[in-house]
């Protein structure tokens, strides 16, 4: 997906020129201070040439002018999550994006490494060009919505534990109960918010790992048990001794010059849901865990607790998305 930032000069020139090129999608910034002088002036008219075009009447304001001006960091450009799912429409298309502000270099800007950031890792190029200056407050708005699209973006099923099971984590890890106040495990947006609140705060803390390599830091300090969230897409059954019956998948961690296995049981997962708000019927569950739908990967946020004696680490989910399948 190809990102560039114009000027409205700049896309206004391509557009009379016929030069506007075809799968682009348009994130368009006009200014409500400039039609407050000028009675006519409007958002650029993309109709001719683009169908897929989302338009922001915003102004252009950094963080520490925004309470001159009657906004918090929550109450400014509101649009953020709209946006947000706009861009992942349009990577969903194959479209590219032209960002585009007034002088193609702040609001424009801002979004564009918010995009390449999301998808790339390459956020930096539009920090380091010193044609830019990025707007950091759309910047980190426009991230952060991306960051909460991503948990539910793939996900036809999704696991979310319930409000009483997530707040006992909470309690111990000394964290405000009202961050549950909108959970709603039957509502997949609902949890891939809090999941990003509950990572963006233990992060924060320095108490989440992202991959093996922070696990394995982990337990070299002699952790037994802490948060992660990571992607696992390794995976083998783990058998019910009973029925032998698929009752959990393992995967592993290197540790050192040995291999940990990792290891997660479908029995302790009381809720799944597919579609983002249909619960799934007990007979569906057994369906599932007995390997008619067998697991690929999936993006797990919880618990690890290390089993110094057994030489594994038991892996307690707190909310699973992005469950793929085979």
């Amino acid at each position: 997906m190809k990102v560039t930032v114009l000027s409205r000069e700049a896309a206004e020139k391509m557009i009379a020129e016929g030069r506007f090129p075809d799968k682009t999608a348009v994130i368009s910034f006009y200014d409500p201070a400039i039609k407050r002088i000028d009675e006519d002036y409007s958002h650029i008219d993309y109709s001719g040439v683009c169908k897929n075009v989302f338009y922001s009447e915003l102004d252009d304001l950094d963080l520490e002018v925004l309470r001159r001006k009657g906004y918090t960091y929550a109450t400014y450009f509101p649009e953020a999550p709209a946006i947000a799912e706009f861009i992942y429409e349009a990577y969903d298309r194959g479209d590219d994006i032209i960002c585009q502000c007034e002088y193609g270099q702040s609001r424009s800007a801002g979004t564009a490494a918010a995009i390449l950031e999301h998808f790339e890792n390459m956020g930096i190029t539009i920090f380091t060009d010193y044609r830019y200056y990025p707007n950091q407050v759309i910047y980190h708005k426009i991230y952060d919505e991306l960051e909460k699209v991503k948990f539910y973006h793939n996900s036809e099923y999704y696991y979310a534990a319930d409000k009483e099971r997530i707040k006992t984590h909470i309690k111990s890890f000394g964290l405000d109960e009202s961050i549950l106040a909108d959970y709603d495990p039957e509502n997949l947006v609902s949890v891939a918010a809090l999941r990003s609140d509950l990572e963006r705060r233990f992060s924060e803390c320095g108490s989440l790992c992202r991959n093996s390599g922070q696990i394995t830091e982990a337990l070299l300090r002699g952790e037994k048990s802490f948060y992660a969230s990571f992607t696992i897409d390794k995976m083998y059954p783990l058998y019910d001794r009973c029925s032998w019956d698929p009752a959990g998948v393992m995967s592993h961690i290197r540790f050192c010059e040995e291999y940990i296995p990792v290891k997660m049981w479908f029995r302790r997962i009381r809720y799944f849901s597919i579609n983002k708000t249909c619960r799934l019927t007990k007979a569906a569950i057994r369906r599932y865990s007995r390997g008619l739908l067998p697991l690929k990967s999936f993006s797990f946020f919880g618990r690890l607790v290390f089993d110094e004696k057994r030489k594994m680490i038991i892996a307690v989910p707190l909310i699973i998305t992005n469950m793929q399948e085979y």
